[in-house]
């Protein structure tokens, strides 16, 4: 994935995020790997996983989760 990792201090609402970007909002998904608390497994994460085509950049949709 990314090689910098940004850390916000408060969600990126309707702004682009990196799969290992991290913020105080994280909420994990349900497959979510426990050890990984980054953008990538976040609900509010809009990374088209459900998709044809993933994205590499996602949309953090904070306050609205996109995922369980």
């Amino acid at each position: 994935m990314n090689e910098t990792v940004n850390k916000y201090e408060v969600p990126k609402k309707e702004g682009s995020v990196w799969p290992d970007d991290i913020c105080p909002a994280y909420t994990p998904r349900k497959d979510a790997i426990p050890s990984l608390k980054n953008c990538w497994y976040c609900r509010y994460a809009d990374f088209h996983l459900k998709e044809e085509r993933v994205l590499e950049v996602g949309i953090c949709k904070w306050p609205k989760k996109v995922m369980e």
